[in-house]
């Protein structure tokens, strides 16, 4: 059996494909383009229109987001993200368009060039999801472990990005086995086919790992355990690995799959372990970060001084004074600062004095206070915090204090996020929606630790771009 492609292998093979079809749409652009203008298609021709070649790395770039699993094994989300990819050069040719004019930028040859990179890309798209999921390139994964994380290893499996592996079977503990059928074989039911469990088959007990795994063929074993897992077990998993086989742990499995930390099946020793180490060491140096902040907040300002007239005329023609409203916030160590935000809510929001959750259809803000939500403009006086040192551009939503003291008795681990500086937006903002329970906190504190223990200055320039994103397409909370 050939060995499957690891992720980076994959990541490889697709660039390289994008970039050999985009060069191939951009010739054959220009050669059509030569064929309706009247002129000869030939190494001349190409030298005069060189420039045109930068096409080719701006698809590229653009096609970043279609390279991620879940988008790249699904042919409906990679016609999605080819069709956005397009949309955003086609907006950047225009605004180039506008000051360079028509006679340096042909109409023509760009919407070839629009059309043919689409289709090509997509129709190499497909032959590469093809060959993905052949067997001889696919993944065979093994699920070992018990209770309820061996049920959240095998929810996991089940997401878009595993088109490319087959789920071979499960070890576990948790059911009785026949005793007399030995090592694997309680796998088989009483019919005939394959015994069960928690929908996948049954293949036999934890201590069988090393020898199913040799028998089928197993590229990858996930252990999904709810407790320690014993020293004679691990024996068993570092043969596996001698015999080439993969070990991760469902741990591991849920921030590649979901980009975010499974909070509820980590212990508090996770933190010394494989939180506070691998956060520091990933991240960006403070002065940098700072000089990015302080760059882009007066970047943005100078286009927030020119929204700003506009923004305070209609929160007054609509609700009157006052215009901004400030509100206590915890930023990093727990240091409270006063956030300052545009009044969405209508004054008498919270008369009685008690903080409360803004829910989906909020009878408390005003119809421009929800245009000004969706656009996030609302938080255009953020940047003031930001220049202040009070925030980051990038990092977790800082919160109110009163939340705080509720959400760290009732989630595991929530105050880690105070360890950095709180953003202006971040990985839960563009991940999750606004929460207005604790649910939802407990899915936005997943997102704010993968951030943190992953952070970089390219994590926040993604960040910093998806947040344009939500902007432009009104999806703000």
């Amino acid at each position: 059996m050939s060995r499957p492609l690891r992720r980076s292998e994959r990541l490889l093979a697709l660039l390289a494909g994008d970039a050999l079809a985009v060069t191939g749409a951009t010739l054959l652009a220009l050669w059509t383009w030569s064929l309706t203008s009247g002129f000869h298609f030939g190494t001349t021709f190409l030298r005069s229109r060189a420039s045109w070649l930068v096409a080719i790395p701006l698809w590229l770039v653009a096609l970043v987001p279609t390279r991620a699993a879940r988008v790249a094994l699904d042919a409906r989300a990679t016609a999605v993200g080819i069709a956005r990819a397009g949309g955003l050069l086609l907006l950047i040719y225009l605004a180039i368009f506008f000051f360079a004019g028509s006679e340096r930028l042909p109409r023509l040859v760009a919407l070839y060039l629009l059309w043919d990179a689409a289709w090509l890309v997509f129709g190499w798209r497909l032959a590469a999801q093809w060959s993905f999921t052949r067997m001889r390139l696919s993944r065979r994964i093994l699920v070992a472990g018990s209770g309820r994380a061996l049920r959240v290893a095998l929810d996991l499996l089940k997401d878009p990005s595993f088109k490319d592996a087959e789920l071979v079977g499960v070890l576990t503990d948790d059911v009785q086995l026949p005793a007399s059928t030995g090592a694997g074989a309680g796998r088989a039911a009483a019919d005939g086919g394959p015994r069960l469990h928690l929908g996948a088959p049954l293949l036999g007990a934890l201590a069988d790992v090393d020898g199913v795994t040799r028998r089928l063929g197993v590229t990858d074993v996930v252990v999904a355990m709810d407790t320690d897992v014993g020293d004679e077990w691990v024996q068993h998993l570092l043969r596996c690995q001698e015999a080439g086989t993969g070990v991760m742990r469902m741990a591991q499995l849920y921030e590649r799959t979901l980009g975010r930390v499974p909070v509820e099946h980590v212990e508090s020793s996770w933190l010394l372990t494989s939180f506070f180490d691998v956060a520091r060491f990933s991240e960006a140096s403070p002065l940098t970060k700072r000089v990015v902040d302080i760059g882009v907040a007066l970047a943005l300002s100078a286009v927030g001084l020119c929204l700003t007239p506009f923004i305070v005329l209609a929160v007054l023609m609509e609700s009157g004074r006052p215009i901004l409203y400030r509100q206590p916030r915890l930023g990093r160590g727990g240091q409270p600062f006063l956030m300052t935000k545009f009044r969405t809510m209508s004054r008498d929001a919270e008369s009685d004095g008690q903080a409360r959750w803004s829910v989906p259809g909020d009878r408390r803000v005003t119809r421009v206070g929800r245009l000004l939500r969706r656009t996030r403009l609302d938080e255009l006086p953020n940047l003031l915090n930001v220049l202040r040192g009070e925030m980051s551009m990038v990092g977790p939503r800082p919160e109110r204090p009163q939340f705080i003291e509720q959400l760290e008795r009732e989630v595991p681990l929530y105050r880690a996020r105070l360890i950095v500086a709180p953003g202006l937006t971040g990985w839960a903002q563009v991940n999750w929606p606004y929460g207005d329970s604790v649910a939802d906190a407990v899915v936005k504190l997943e997102f704010d630790l993968y951030y943190i223990k992953h952070q970089s200055l390219w994590f926040d320039m993604a960040i910093l771009l998806r947040t344009v994103g939500t902007m432009l397409r009104f999806r703000g909370r």
